[in-house]
């Protein structure tokens, strides 16, 4: 599936399961749905499983955004202590859409626990108490943390009867935009198909020779490890050292939570020399979460400057992670973006996209851990494998079976899809935009609006960034930029589009339906073309017609 049908299912407001390989642009889709959700005012809580997931997307875990926290039963008192609880209680009640990020490490007995109190505090009896519920993960990488006994035939959250009762619609998105090279992702591709021959074998192996393993950020299962290294190391490179202080707002509990699960150091230890790692995507895209590089030197203002494994050298600035609610920031702390990365562990890699890796296995002790260590990197010309457990490479032969009936639902879901047209979507998206109390025309921010938007978008043009990126860059729809790209043309602006357009045989075939319909509008193109491209496509042709 791709990730706009993705997104126009996510927008009927059904309960879903949002998933794929590594790579696959899940946190791009989630991004995308948050901030449609934004636009159009309908209350939200966004949500992962684990604490480092949650600062990826400024969210909070579920367990605290449940009040439910770590127990492993919940009682009747315990429900009526939640529904006692104002805050718990107004989230409870006010929120329309649950995003839960990493669903791979969420234990099923939790989610059997959270559909119940959601039902009982919400007084209703639909699955979740009518909440959309987006599920997002895969349950290829590391699975839940199982404490008791009691519940280890059972752990993975598609096994909950919480989610048989949901029966989420299943997006299982097919795109590759991490992998650079088709032997990495024939490795991973095997790895979820248990179908692990002795030419994956020789392959692994051959990475253990290589002669710049030295420059590899090295890859531990065991923190012990990883801050052994990263303090001698620090230790042996000489010159003056630079401190930097966290600072950070909000209530104390939520500020611990952000110290205590986002990657950065409250006091970060600099000198020049040292081996870094950027632990977040730049807005102008300069780096990105997981770009490796060596401190060269401190500007006049005490800022880093890094040397990229790129050759790049790019000043670091302060940035910041947070926690929203309700589309309001309830903390906030800031410190510089790097973190000593001569070595780090496997479990805080996720969500990284790393150029170079050395990786140690010999330890591995759960199942996903080589999958997800392995992809990380963009190719196999950036692994140096140093260690290898024969457990490593396993996974579960339960979610192997799963994944298959995901594949095969959301095939069919891509096919129900296609049975709608763009004007009947249109309808169904805001149908569900009003049934949680938002307003269907897109809120624009007044300050946004000040700063001229169009001509953001007209620069990133110029820099020869696709659509894509742009969106990202702004934390916007990819629709809300094709509307620049169109109000650029219709106030006679010069506009670079032609690297967005898609190929020269795809844009001849849309020109001619245009010119065959004798018409400028979507409707009557895309179905002459009887479906073959989407809007988005067409009307990308479009705008370079007018152009």
């Amino acid at each position: 599936m791709t990730q706009q049908d993705a997104l126009s299912i996510l927008k009927l407001g059904h309960t879903t399961f949002l998933t794929g390989a590594a790579g696959s642009g899940k946190s791009y889709v989630l991004r995308e749905y948050i901030q449609y959700l934004k636009e159009h005012g309908i209350a939200h809580a966004v949500t992962a499983s684990t604490g480092i997931a949650a600062t990826h997307i400024h969210g909070m875990t579920i367990h605290s955004w449940s009040g439910i926290g770590v127990k492993e039963t919940l009682s009747e008192q315990d429900i009526e202590s939640i529904e006692e609880k104002q805050n718990l209680y107004k989230r409870y009640t006010n929120t329309h859409v649950l995003i839960i990020d990493e669903v791979s490490m969420l234990h099923a007995n939790f989610l059997n626990m959270l559909n119940r109190s959601l039902k009982t505090v919400r007084r209703d009896d639909r699955p979740f108490g009518g909440l959309q519920v987006v599920f997002c993960g895969d349950f290829f990488q590391l699975p839940p943390v199982v404490k008791n006994t009691e519940f280890d035939e059972q752990i993975f959250a598609y096994t909950a009867e919480a989610w048989k009762e949901a029966k989420p619609v299943i997006c299982y998105l097919t795109e590759q935009h991490r992998q650079d090279d088709d032997v990495l992702t024939r490795i991973l591709k095997a790895i979820r198909e248990g179908d692990i021959d002795d030419g994956i074998w020789e392959e692994l192996q051959l990475t253990s020779s290589k002669k710049h393993a030295k420059d590899h950020t090295k890859l531990y299962t065991h923190n012990v490890d990883v801050d052994e290294i990263n303090r001698k190391e620090f230790e042996k490179v000489k010159g003056e050292e630079r401190m930097y202080a966290m600072t950070s707002t909000g209530r104390a509990p939520l500020v611990e939570s952000l110290k205590k699960n986002c990657l950065a150091e409250e006091s970060l230890r600099l000198k020049v020399g040292a081996k870094v790692m950027c632990i977040k995507n730049d807005p102008e895209r300069k780096f990105s979460n997981g770009s490796l590089g060596v401190v060269v030197g401190f500007d006049d203002e005490n800022a880093p400057m890094v040397e990229l494994v790129s050759g790049k050298t790019i000043r670091i600035l302060a940035d910041s992670w947070r926690i929203e609610e309700d589309g309001k920031v309830r903390a906030e702390i800031s410190q510089i973006p790097l973190k000593l990365a001569w070595a780090i562990t496997i479990h805080k890699s996720q969500g990284m996209t790393l150029d170079q890796a050395s990786i140690d296995l010999s330890k591995a002790f759960a199942y996903g851990m080589g999958y997800v260590a392995l992809s990380r990197l963009k190719s196999i010309e950036g692994l140096n494998l140093v260690g290898m457990n024969p457990q490593a490479l396993l996974v579960d032969e339960t979610v192997r079976e799963y994944d298959k009936t995901c594949m095969y639902a959301s095939d069919k879901a891509s096919e129900a899809l296609k049975k709608y047209n763009a004007d009947k979507l249109r309808s169904l998206h805001e149908e569900f935009i009003n049934r949680c109390g938002g307003h269907t025309e897109a809120y624009v921010d007044e300050e946004e609006e000040k700063s001229d938007t169009l001509t953001k978008t007209q620069e990133l043009l110029k820099e020869k960034k696709t659509i894509r990126e742009i969106a990202s860059i702004r934390a916007l729809t990819e629709d809300t930029i094709l509307g620049h790209i169109e109000k650029l043309l219709e106030r006679g602006d010069k506009v670079e589009i032609k690297h967005c357009l898609p190929s020269k045989k795809v844009t001849k075939e849309i020109e001619d339906a245009f010119v065959k319909a004798k018409t400028t509008k979507l409707m009557p193109v895309h179905g002459l073309l009887k479906g073959k491209y989407n809007f988005h496509t067409i009307r990308l042709v479009r705008a370079g017609m007018k152009k």
